[in-house]
């Protein structure tokens, strides 16, 4: 089984996890030391592709369960629902400063239900960033490399991130057929955009999806 394939499931069993054991937030990294830290708010809004054959154009995924999902002592991802999206598909959410979190949005589309999700770094006052298509592949792919062992938390830094999601961006744009629908395409961006990168540590060649 590819590491991208167990790297959803393990995003799925974790945010499931959420409704059936209401995890408290714990909030720190591997190395703990973000306990009884400062508090990062990140606000932004949840995009979805509409389901029009092209999916170029997208909608506010409204009224959807956000979850954090963040790395406890030992290093293991643990979940904790922290509210809705409204009906514009915004989100706020308070996160301990911690080296890296991912936000999950849980949504219901034409399409069925679907997950949107983007990595963020809380160690500023307040970050905005909106979640679509882009930085869930991003996200995917960041999780993944920590899953495997091939950076650590503390590597999922910024500029990495950003890495992943320009590269996730342009490999969607280099790839009109992609379906962010179909767990398989979702799976090959995931896996390109990895290696494009080196994981994040550098920027995608120009012409890398073409």
């Amino acid at each position: 089984m590819s590491s991208q394939r167990r790297t959803q499931g393990l995003l799925v069993t974790v945010v499931v996890s959420s409704f059936i054991l209401a995890l408290p937030i714990a909030g720190c990294g591997s190395d703990g030391a973000a306990l009884g830290g400062a508090l990062s708010r990140v606000f932004g809004r949840a995009f979805a592709p509409e389901t029009d054959g092209d999916q170029k154009n997208s909608v506010p995924l409204a009224d959807g369960t956000v979850i954090l999902l963040q790395y406890d002592e030992e290093g293991n991802l643990e979940s904790a629902e922290v509210g809705m999206t409204d009906a514009s598909g915004n989100f706020v959410v308070d996160v301990q400063a911690q080296p890296v979190v991912a936000i999950v949005v849980q949504g219901m589309t034409n399409d069925g239900n679907v997950d949107i999700s983007g990595l963020y770094n809380p160690d500023e006052p307040t970050i905005e960033k909106d979640l679509d298509p882009a930085t869930s592949v991003a996200c995917i792919a960041g999780i993944s490399a920590i899953d495997d062992g091939s950076i650590t938390e503390e590597q999922l830094d910024e500029a990495r991130i950003q890495n992943l999601e320009d590269a996730a961006a342009d490999y969607i744009a280099a790839n009109p057929d992609f379906d962010f629908y179909d767990s398989m395409d979702v799976d090959a961006a995931v896996a390109a955009v990895r290696t494009a990168t080196d994981d994040g540590a550098n920027p995608a060649a120009p012409g890398a999806f073409s």
